[in-house]
């Protein structure tokens, strides 16, 4: 049967208190949280990388520039046969400014280049769900520290009406006793409840004000006065949860991995290969001796290819790095498969738990309050003893204490689940 309960604090006393949400809350968090900031410079920066890896494969262009002095002359260019006729002349110097453009890029490097772009494609996807999965995280955190704060705040006022009820009981008591009907030390005991009862408040009061500064510190809120109630519908939850858990960023991240030590491997593979790069210049040689400046234009274009016929398997040692680091990610996606089910489990278990808790003391409820009311009647009629009414009272006190705690308890499972199956952020 469904049973939908609307959590009311009476904590909330004047209306010039300020109400902070549970939205509020998770909102600032996510835009403030230093993890969040971090995880979004991160995602940048993998772009960053991808974006360098792609630039790889066009080469580059240089301007380039030199000055030498030689203590003998050199020639301004290079002798061809031309120059060695009987009336050329060779133009040398002894200080040499050359000037030019050069480019160089790659035509083929094993598939490396490639590789290494698919490479940073992946990370870039893996840091983009680890930021999801983070922003989940924080969610999750958040709501759980407001329901453990709005527990609190149910179970203070509860306790403040206990209080108060304490001491309208020692009131009547110490009439009676005024007139000699009770003794004095039904007087004595009554005062010990009081206390005792209001050193419980100041326990919580001291809890929830960690809880709020927790949460400021979670979510940079300045100030939390009091944070506002919201709705718990107990309900059992439907625990037919598809067991392909392909379609969660945390094991679409596991396959990433997998799949990124795939590209580790070829691209490890891809040293054993022929490299081949072109090289190209263009420039002049300049003398400036005797302040007679001459110059030669010069330009050469290159292909240069290198193959590494034996490294003393260095290479091979790569490979198998790679490959084992491959495994590694198989296994980890293993053990996070394990993990999450024990997880699920447990997230389920909770909210059944506290489903049977609540009913157990929602029963229980009506029937310590019965006692209770039995207990005062015997006790005005002077059947009974102060101790057995103030032990009806604890039971009854303690019976709604659980009752409280059992509806938050439930509420944080349904959060924990919606964390887990990573739809915190879409509730």
């Amino acid at each position: 049967m469904r049973q939908k309960i609307s959590i009311v604090l009476f904590l909330y006393l004047t209306t010039n208190l300020s109400a902070t949400t549970l939205g509020e809350l998770v909102e600032s968090g996510l835009n403030n949280n230093s993890a969040i900031k971090s995880n979004d410079l991160q995602t940048q920066l993998m772009e960053a990388k991808k974006s360098e890896s792609k630039a790889n494969r066009f080469g580059e262009v240089d301007a380039v520039g030199s000055y030498t002095h030689y203590n003998l002359p050199r020639t301004l260019a290079p002798i061809v046969p031309s120059s060695l006729s009987p009336n050329s002349s060779v133009e040398t110097t002894k200080d040499l400014f050359t000037s030019g453009i050069q480019y160089s890029v790659p035509l083929f490097m094993g598939g490396a280049l490639k590789e290494q772009v698919e490479i940073d494609k992946l990370a870039k996807s893996m840091t983009e769900m680890r930021a999801k999965l983070s922003r989940e995280e924080i969610i999750y955190n958040i709501r759980s520290l407001y329901l453990s704060g709005l527990s609190l705040q149910e179970l203070i006022s509860a306790q403040n009406s206990y209080v108060d009820a304490l001491k309208k009981l020692r009131a009547v008591i110490a009439t009676s006793v005024e007139i000699g009907k009770k003794a004095r030390i039904d007087l004595i005991k009554s005062d010990s409840s009081i206390k005792e009862a209001e050193g419980k408040v100041a326990q919580m009061e001291s809890s929830l004000k960690m809880i709020k500064s927790t949460l400021k510190a979670i979510t940079h809120i300045s100030d939390i006065d009091y944070l506002e109630p919201i709705e718990v519908d107990m309900v059992r939850e439907d625990n037919s949860v598809d067991e392909d858990f392909d379609n969660l960023d945390r094991f679409k991240l596991q396959n990433l991995e997998i799949s990124k030590g795939d590209r580790v491997i070829s691209k490890a593979k891809a040293s054993k290969r022929p490299q081949i790069a072109l090289n190209s210049y263009a420039g002049y040689n300049y003398d400036i001796d005797d302040n007679s400046p001459n110059k030669e234009y010069l330009w050469q274009v290159g292909v240069n290819l290198k193959w590494d016929v034996f490294d003393f398997g260095k290479s091979n040692a790569r490979i198998q790095q790679a490959k084992i680091a491959k495994l590694q990610a198989i296994v980890k996606k293993e053990a996070t498969t394990e993990g999450f089910k024990k997880l699920l489990a447990k997230a389920f278990n909770q909210i059944e738990t506290a489903l049977v808790d609540y009913q157990t003391n929602l029963s229980k409820l009506r029937l310590v309050q019965e006692s209770q009311k039995i207990e005062e009647a015997r006790y005005n009629a002077g059947v009974s003893t102060l101790n057995d009414l103030l032990l009806a009272k604890s039971k009854t006190q303690l019976t709604k204490s659980k009752l409280i705690e059992s509806q938050y308890e439930y509420k944080n499972g349904v959060y924990y689940l919606d964390y887990l199956l990573e739809r915190g952020e879409n509730r």
